[in-house]
């Protein structure tokens, strides 16, 4: 595997531009970052536990996420009663602000919503919970992270947590090519996408056999959280 500053150097040598290399660094970078917030790979992803509060008015949360969090899979955030565990269904804070706080009530958690707008002011994100919870379960949240940036990667002995590095050397050498106006811009782009398509196609379990399913907020073992569309009122 090679290095980020021989990824680098392989780059600014195909762009022509071998004195780009902190341009290049910073290109890098961001290749990584995003990469992180538009795919979900296993080998960004991450685990974070934490207890649910059950002091009265503060058992819904807000609980405190990972600095890196970006979101959640499916069926990937659970607590655990004497080894069950019991799967929480992500909905929207819209949702949450509709349902009903009382005093008293508590129970067992059935969703949760993630509020991501602190990370805008440098703080980690936040979860809440509802119904609120009944007890200090601890939860288990396997999330995909947004990797840290490589310092100084012109330099830098490090191997980049992606493991297509031929993507990274056309992707970098595209953003090369884009900043010093080189008419293989283009072509360089294409080729880089049509490894990482084929990357995906492959990428992680795709030997788990795929699964449709129906929303659990609304479709119950009896059919009895549908709503009712035959009747007005109550």
């Amino acid at each position: 595997m090679l290095q980020t500053q021989q990824i680098i150097t392989l780059a600014t040598q195909i762009a022509k531009c071998p004195g780009f290399t902190v341009q290049a660094g910073q290109f890098l970078n961001m290749i990584l970052a995003d990469l992180c917030q538009d795919y979900d790979f296993a080998v960004t992803r991450g685990v974070a536990n934490f207890t649910f509060n059950s002091i009265a008015g503060q058992n819904s949360g807000p609980y405190v996420l990972p600095a890196d969090w970006l979101r959640a899979n499916l069926n990937d955030v659970y607590y655990s009663i004497q080894g069950v565990q019991y799967v929480m269904i992500p909905f929207t804070l819209a949702e949450f602000d509709s349902c009903v706080q009382q005093a008293g009530l508590a129970a067992y958690p059935e969703n949760y919503a993630v509020d991501n707008s602190p990370i805008a002011n440098g703080d980690a994100p936040l979860m809440y919970v509802w119904p609120p919870a009944g007890g200090s379960y601890v939860v288990t949240a396997r999330y995909q992270r947004q990797m840290p940036d490589i310092p100084t990667p012109e330099t830098s002995a490090a191997i980049p947590w992606f493991p297509n590095q031929t993507y990274l050397k056309l992707r970098l050498t595209a953003s090369l090519m884009e900043l010093t106006n080189d008419d293989r811009y283009g072509a360089t782009m294409q080729a880089a996408l049509a490894d990482l398509d084929a990357y995906l196609k492959m990428k992680d379990d795709r030997q788990v056999v795929k699964t449709v399913e129906l929303d659990r907020r609304r479709f119950g073992k009896n059919f009895d959280r549908l709503k009712n569309t035959k009747l007005v009122g109550w």
